[in-house]
């Protein structure tokens, strides 16, 4: 009888940091994959939802993922409702976005064809590949890792201005924020401007009404070399969930706190593992999904979603 042959599915967005601009390089994975699988290009959601139903029903082994945070976000949301939540194939990145957080956090490392090459040699051969786990948090009905609400979306805003984007820009920003706490004094600084909102946490009001920054979390660093969620990854179905109430000054010394791989402290800080949590909003707020921003949301339910497995390919 012939063998069964494992097939790769890859989907790939053509906007992600590494790929615009470069056709190229789309063209040397699809030599790569060759016949050993699909190769398929999303902007979409639509386009991606329509992907993970090929992809399911043509019964890939491994689902292969080019781009950056954003897209290995926008794929989980269209894959896991298509497999029912349950029975996803393996996740190999290929870190082709401008930020992989999600990958360097797990380990995974080089250019985007060479772990494909070694996904395509893993899988032709049947061969063992070593596989990490961790949770995804479901945020309403989007699937992701790491989520922010008030400073964090602050940070990201100030980093996707203008061009230029890396550790300099990072740097670049910080810096402008202590300028603006120099200047401005923190009570006035917009990088840390309050937001009021009704927050629970397994099933447990907060006390108070306004809170600087909201994080939550199932990877250890959250993006832009920031790593205040170190606990995430403790207890499967479970995230990070950190709270912060504190003045404004007091969350300019712990944003340099956590610059210099410091613990958060203060009195209105909330440290926690949980499982859900619930944010009702005063007003419309923006908030980011891995890197991405999503505007004027209301209501924000956190929950512990499926754990996704992995490939983390040796040479």
């Amino acid at each position: 009888m012939k063998a069964m042959v494992r097939m790769i599915g890859v989907v790939s967005n053509p906007r992600a940091g590494k790929t615009i601009g470069n056709p190229a390089r789309i063209n040397r994975l699809k030599q790569i994959l060759g016949p050993h699988g699909f190769f398929r290009e999303s902007q979409t959601l639509d386009e991606m939802l329509d992907i993970a139903e090929e992809f399911r029903r043509e019964g890939i082994a491994v689902l292969a993922i080019h781009g950056g945070d954003g897209t290995l976000h926008h794929a989980l949301s269209a894959f896991i409702p298509a497999y029912g939540g349950t029975d996803l194939p393996p996740v190999a990145l290929l870190r082709g976005g401008t930020m992989n957080t999600i990958a360097r956090c797990l380990g995974i490392s080089g250019l985007s064809e060479t772990i494909l090459k070694r996904v395509v040699s893993t899988v032709g051969r049947q061969g063992l590949c070593e596989v990490v786990q961790t949770n995804t948090l479901k945020v309403n009905d989007r699937y992701g890792f790491i989520f922010g609400l008030g400073f964090p979306v602050s940070l990201l805003k100030a980093y996707y201005k203008d061009e230029g984007r890396g550790r300099l820009k990072t740097i670049r920003v910080l810096l402008e924020i202590l300028f603006s706490m120099i200047q401005k004094g923190a009570a006035h600084n917009d990088f840390f401007h309050p937001f009021e909102a009704d927050i629970w946490v397994e099933g447990e009001r907060l006390p108070g009404r306004s809170y600087t920054a909201f994080l939550g979390a199932t990877v250890k660093e959250v993006g832009l070399g920031f790593k205040p969620t170190r606990r995430a990854a403790e207890r499967e179905g479970f995230f990070q969930c950190l709270c912060l109430g504190m003045s404004p000054k007091r969350m300019g010394l712990n944003a340099l706190r956590v610059l210099l791989g410091m613990e958060l402290t203060g009195e209105r800080l909330m440290d926690r593992l949980a499982s859900r949590s619930v944010i009702v909003l005063e007003r419309p707020s923006d908030m980011q999904i891995d890197g991405e921003i999503f505007k004027d949301q209301k209501e924000i339910r956190l929950s512990a979603g499926p754990t996704i497995r992995f490939m983390r390919p040796k040479p």
